[in-house]
């Protein structure tokens, strides 16, 4: 059984998504609610690159009782029955939902997890997804109803201004300074998405290092092949 914040197949966290990281942007509400409900499903979802992964990352620099899996990478490679027991944890996060619904037996084992949460009433589940509860293909009717009980929130995406002080944060608990003028190029030349920002920003990172040089524009440029 796996203890608090232990992770199976020696998989790690990001250690600079916190929520000194978070830039909530329209988000704000949702992550108060998140933190605030007493519903025992908390369904997050929105595209890629909005932060639902940042989340509960976050969650788990914060929490002591909680138990993160990422579901794109254990299923396939584990048995589902890894889901029993987490009921004891005050916080199960639960990243990439879409992942585990077209197998029958992770369904299965959703489902009773779900419904041994609700019925203890002490913890709760935090799920990620690109789709509503009701936009699921589902290989489980009972499931997909039971998702559609808790607490749905709809994150949006960051605008132009908000993604450059995401990324200026994400670079300052790398440990790198990017002035607001790299992060306005970088936000303005590459693809708006945040997963690709925060890519660049770690391509810059080790290429810094190598050269011994600060994050400027030209640096940028000629790294990144702007």
């Amino acid at each position: 059984m796996m203890t608090a914040k232990q992770l199976p197949l020696a998989l790690s966290l990001p250690a600079a998504e916190t929520f000194a990281t978070w830039v909530s942007g329209q988000n704000a509400e949702a992550l108060s609610m998140l933190r605030d409900s007493a519903h025992s499903l908390v369904y997050l979802w929105g595209p890629a690159g909005v932060g639902k992964s940042h989340l509960l990352h976050a969650l788990c620099a914060d929490y002591q009782s909680l138990v993160y899996l990422p579901l794109t990478e254990l299923v396939g490679v584990v048995d589902a029955q890894c889901l029993r027991g987490l009921e004891s944890y005050q916080w199960v996060c639960l990243d990439d939902l879409d992942a585990a619904l077209h197998e029958p037996s992770w369904c299965l084992e959703l489902f009773s997890l779900y419904n041994r949460i609700d019925d203890l009433a002490v913890g709760k589940l935090v799920v990620t997804a690109q789709q509503s509860p009701s936009q699921l293909q589902v290989q489980l009717a009972d499931l997909k109803s039971r998702l559609q009980w808790g607490l749905t929130l709809q994150l949006q995406s960051l605008d132009d201004s908000q993604k450059v002080q995401a990324i200026q944060l994400r670079a300052k608990a790398m440990g790198l300074h990017l002035s607001t003028d790299t992060a306005q190029f970088m936000v303005q030349r590459l693809p708006r998405e945040m997963n690709h920002l925060v890519k660049a920003l770690q391509q810059l990172d080790q290429a810094s290092i190598a050269a011994k040089r600060p994050l400027t524009i030209p640096f940028v440029k000629a790294v990144l092949g702007l």
